[in-house]
């Protein structure tokens, strides 16, 4: 028997008799025995783990001691080993986490992590990568560490996992918080760490999904992301980078950075995976049907690829009327389902496609999201309640599920078609070490060209790096051509110098553009840029233009906005109505969105999207970042003509917290609602430290205010 063939048996029969299982054994050794088959090896033992109660009982001890010798030993069962096997056995255990052992190659790593060298590792999402960052955490040897990702639901991941050592470390994920205690640990975005003024010694640093730092795969953030390498590496020379599917990183760099690189297959779960429909030209309605009828067949948690928010919401609506029509009801007797929906009900509308899903156990997740649901579906999905749940790549990069499943419905990524390392990524989510064996993956499309990632590190190689890069870097650090390429920027005098680097990763020919401009018709601009707090609207409308002409990349996303005189009346009608709700409700009702859409439900959820893509793309970063920025030019180029200037920051800091007290606003980064915070605020009024914060709330008798129980439970969830 080939292995197809013994996997085929393995799977289709009820039980594995003494001789079949003695045989299938000798060749799982074999395989194991030879370091060209090895891999093959542990993948047999893995699907045999699979179907324990299918092998006859009296080979158990035989197959417990191939786990072993797979290096698998966080599958096996020590109870039944004896003698030196039980000693091996030991040496894997971890020293600082309860009940976990290391598999053989996560052991190596850590002796890499322990030694004087950093690391750099690609491994599959199942090599459990995370998990030496726990044992790092719980070892306490760092004082001050810091963990950059790349997305705001892995932040919220790894902020959950990381709760239980608040006693030791505090844990900063806002850049206002400043710690007063020895211990701590910084989980930010690239971003934060180059903006971040207040770091201590730093100990350690971890850079999750590292592959971000390649200017190749057109990410916008690549720049900041290495600008904040750059940062760090001028604390620490301990480092932890890692990443899936990557096939180098340039040359020369483990070797000035004193660190190894790790490249490794080596997995904890097999991954089965089935071609849906081999026709490429289907019907879309036929696609759909195939789709809505593999799911009703899927019982286990599963995940649905879909290219894009809007594909999301529309394949859920068309999924709940197909499941309407096979005569299914609404099914979610789950408490904290319920406690979402009446949370949408007061705070979003009772017909938007989420609330209509959640009564099925039908989950979407993608990144125009409010933060708080976006942690909350994916809680749901964890635990079970949710079975299905219909995602874009915002879930896939590195977030970990608990999804046996994973359905590939669409090949795009965006605009874009993923690339093999996409592809790798998402059927990666499928399968979890320690909850399923087995993943399955149903593709609705061939796989794309295997190309594998290359991954450029332009704060190290320079060749790439953008000038917004290169002029954070210092002096002794630039290569000969870097330095060339800097010439037009040090012509310019100190003052502007020192301008262009404070505000880190934007434009520089925008900047200096902008300067020329103001400074060449200051008294017509001068009116209308030397504003505070909040503007009129030609005042706002003329700041917003020179930012969106001379900052915004022609590939950038704008994030659903199509003008800066668009942004501008949204900015503005924002502060005016300082709520999601309320601007939903503004534009439902616009004469815009009346002509445009003629059916009120589908109106409806363009209009829910389309607030909350804007208030994620613009208001929560990317617009106070911008108003920052051109706050700091109109600064210099006003004292310049000794004329008193605006000051930006007020509008762009009340954007930013959601117009909430900035103590308070730290609470939304604890997945905490701003409908619950504003109803706290004025118990609170007194400006308080993250810790005092903290203390009083636990001090609070929460009787006085009339929190929903959502709300109720995501202040206990911080405080608890």
């Amino acid at each position: 028997m080939n292995m197809q063939e013994i996997l085929s048996y393995i799977s289709r029969i009820d039980y594995i008799p003494l001789e079949k299982s003695f045989a299938l054994s000798k060749m799982c050794s074999q395989l194991l025995g030879d370091e060209k088959t090895e891999s093959r090896g542990r993948e047999f033992v893995i699907r045999m783990l699979d179907v324990w109660e299918k092998i006859e009982p009296k080979t158990h001890d035989i197959w417990n001691d191939l786990v072993e010798a797979a290096g698998l030993h966080l599958y096996v069962e020590y109870k039944k080993l004896s003698g030196s096997s039980c000693i091996r056995h030991e040496y894997f255990r971890s020293k600082y986490l309860p009940n976990i052992y290391f598999h053989e190659e996560q052991m190596q790593l850590l002796h890499i992590l322990n030694s004087d060298n950093s690391l750099i590792l690609s491994a599959p999402t199942s090599f459990g990568k995370s998990l030496l960052i726990e044992e790092i955490i719980a070892s306490k040897r760092y004082n001050n560490i810091v963990i950059i990702q790349p997305t705001l639901a892995l932040l919220d991941e790894t902020r959950k996992k990381l709760n239980k050592y608040r006693k030791y470390y505090d844990i900063v994920v806002n850049t206002s918080h400043i710690s007063k205690r020895e211990n701590v640990i910084f989980l930010f975005t690239g971003e934060r760490v180059v903006e971040y003024q207040n770091f201590p010694k730093i100990d350690f640093f971890i850079i999750d999904e590292f592959y971000k730092l390649s200017i190749s795969r057109d990410d916008e953030r690549a720049p900041i992301l290495n600008l904040a390498l750059y940062k760090l590496k001028k604390m620490t020379d301990k480092f932890y980078m890692l990443g899936p599917n990557i096939k180098s990183i340039p040359s020369g760099f483990t070797e000035k950075y004193k660190s190894k690189w790790h490249r490794t297959n080596f997995s904890t779960v097999a991954i089965n995976v089935k071609d849906v429909t081999e026709e490429q030209k289907i019907k879309k309605k036929e696609k759909e049907n195939k789709l809505f009828e593999l799911l009703t067949k899927l019982h286990e948690p599963t995940l649905i690829y879909c290219s894009s928010p809007g594909k999301a919401n529309d394949l859920v609506s068309k999924f709940i009327k197909f499941i309407n029509e096979k005569g299914n009801t609404k099914n979610s007797n789950n408490s904290d389902i319920k406690d979402l929906i009446q949370w949408i009900d007061v705070n979003i509308h009772r017909k938007w496609i989420l609330r209509k899903a959640l009564e099925y156990n039908i989950g979407i997740h993608h990144g125009a999201l409010p933060r708080h649901i976006s942690s909350s579906i994916v809680d749901l999905f964890n635990e079970s309640s949710i079975n299905y749940l219909f995602c874009t790549s915002t879930l896939i990069e590195g977030v970990n599920t608990s999804a046996k499943n994973v359905v590939l419905f669409d090949k795009k990524k965006g605009p874009k078609f993923i690339d093999y390392f996409d592809f790798q990524n998402i059927i990666g989510r499928s399968g979890r070490m320690y909850k399923h064996f087995i993943g399955h993956v149903y593709k609705f499309y061939p796989e794309p060209e295997q190309l594998e990632l290359n991954v450029d590190i332009p704060v190290f190689t320079q060749t790439k790096a953008p000038l917004e890069l290169l002029i954070q870097i210092e002096e002794k650090d630039l290569k000969t051509k870097s330095k060339e390429k800097l010439e037009t920027f040090k012509q310019q005098n100190k003052e502007i110098q020192n301008l262009l680097k404070r505000n880190a990763g934007v434009q520089i020919e925008g900047q200096l553009e902008i300067i020329r401009m103001l400074q060449k018709k200051f008294n017509y601009y001068y009116p209308l840029i030397s504003w505070t707090g909040i503007p009129n609207f030609e005042q706002l409308f003329t700041v917003v233009t020179l930012g969106w002409n001379y900052f915004l990349k022609e590939s950038e996303s704008r994030g659903g906005v199509y003008s800066a005189k668009q942004l501008t009346f949204l900015i503005l009608k924002y502060c005016k109505l300082k709520s999601s709700k309320g601007l939903i409700e503004s534009m439902f009702s616009s004469k815009y969105w009346s002509d445009k859409i003629l059916d009120e439900d589908e109106r409806l959820q363009k209009v829910i999207h389309s607030v909350f893509q804007i208030i994620r793309h613009w208001f929560d970063y990317k617009l106070p970042k911008l108003l920052n920025v051109l706050s700091e030019i109109q600064r210099y180029i006003c004292e310049m003509k000794n004329k008193t200037p605006g000051d930006y920051t007020v509008l762009a800091n009340l954007v930013e917290n959601d117009f909430l007290p900035k103590h308070l606003s730290i609470l939304l980064e604890y997945d905490v609602p701003a409908s619950a915070i504003r109803k706290i605020t004025k118990y609170f009024k007194k400006e308080l430290s993250f810790e005092e914060l903290i203390i009083e709330l636990k001090k609070f008798n929460f009787n006085k205010v009339k929190l929903i129980p959502y709300e109720l439970n995501k202040i206990k969830s911080v405080i608890k």
